[in-house]
């Protein structure tokens, strides 16, 4: 997100206010939902910039130097397969505990708006607020109404960040996926040209490798067979991988589908509150106009009464006297 923080001090100077210090600090929130939500989104962003960071060395394709010498140049330029895993594991985990505490901020809020507006009608339908003055009344039912609408755009921030971030996981989980498909087939499409040809010359083919294997000894068949179970060892594993990798990318795209339901949801609550908020503060504008007519016409009518009990008395005494 970009800082609007100068064009802010630009408005606050066409307006003769004091622009904000370039190095101003913002001062620590004292609201607990505020506190809450700075911890949530100082996570988040700690996460972008971890994922930021590994991206090169998690999609590089290129195997770690053999090396006995601990070199600092080298350390996180490489990734094992095993270590991928750990860093799909640890980053899903991450995902889901941060979401967790999204929901559970989001929860509380959905409380504390709820508690606020029980209070708010309990205050304003007893008898004594008939009453009472109906504009402060709307005004504090529209800064409830700001406050909501304001808490609900910091949870659909957080939300949002953390959507972004699950979607550079899954973006590169998908190339990692995809990479490993394409040297899975690469490896099985080696294969010798000779097996290419077809009829009677395959029949001979055939039958000429027969006699080769025949003719070899013990000692050079073991070895084949050797050579036969370490490929099948290293497509059963690559298979594994690719499985693995499918798995974990199913499961990241859950948690990326569950975020975007909340945040298409969420939107239309935000504009229902933001449209509440807009007809309130409307509503209370007009209802000033009105309370300002009104004032002006109780000034005129008492001042026509007053005159009209100042001439009645002049008249009186006027008629007594005489």
């Amino acid at each position: 997100m970009s800082d609007i923080t100068p064009l802010f001090s630009t408005l606050l100077t066409q307006r003769s206010a004091a622009p904000i210090p370039p190095n101003r600090q913002p001062p620590a929130p004292a609201d607990e939902f505020l506190k809450e939500a700075y911890r949530i989104a100082t996570h988040i962003a700690s996460l972008t910039r971890h994922l930021q960071s590994t991206r090169q060395s998690y999609l590089s394709t290129a195997r770690a130097p053999v090396s006995r010498l601990p070199t600092s140049s080298t350390t996180g330029a490489y990734l094992t397969d095993a270590q991928r895993d750990a860093l799909d594991a640890e980053t899903k985990k991450i995902i889901r505990s941060t979401l967790s505490l999204i929901l559970r901020l989001e929860s509380a809020e959905k409380v504390r708006v709820q508690t606020e507006t029980k209070i708010f009608q309990k205050k304003h339908s007893s008898l004594k607020s008939l009453w009472g003055d109906e504009s402060a009344k709307e005004r504090e039912e529209a800064a409830m109404k700001i406050v909501a609408a304001h808490r609900e755009s910091l949870i659909w921030f957080l939300k949002n960040r953390l959507e972004k971030a699950s979607e550079e996981q899954r973006e590169r989980q998908e190339i990692r996926l995809q990479r490993q498909i394409e040297r899975g087939k690469s490896l099985l499409h080696k294969a010798p040209a000779g097996v290419k040809v077809a009829g009677a010359a395959r029949v001979n083919l055939e039958e000429e490798e027969r006699r080769e294997v025949e003719a070899l000894s013990p000692d050079q068949l073991r070895i084949f067979e050797k050579e036969n179970e370490g490929m099948l060892k290293h497509y059963e594993d690559t298979l594994e991988q690719v499985r693995t990798a499918e798995s974990s990318l199913l499961e990241i795209s859950e948690l990326q589908t569950q975020l975007a339901t909340n945040l298409a949801t969420q939107n239309v609550h935000i504009d229902n509150l933001i449209m509440d908020s807009l007809n309130t503060t409307e509503n209370i504008e007009r209802g000033n106009k009105e309370l300002k007519k009104a004032s002006e016409k109780a000034s005129f009518a008492r001042s026509a009464f007053l005159g009209i009990v100042v001439f009645c008395s002049v008249v009186f005494v006027w008629d007594w006297f005489i």
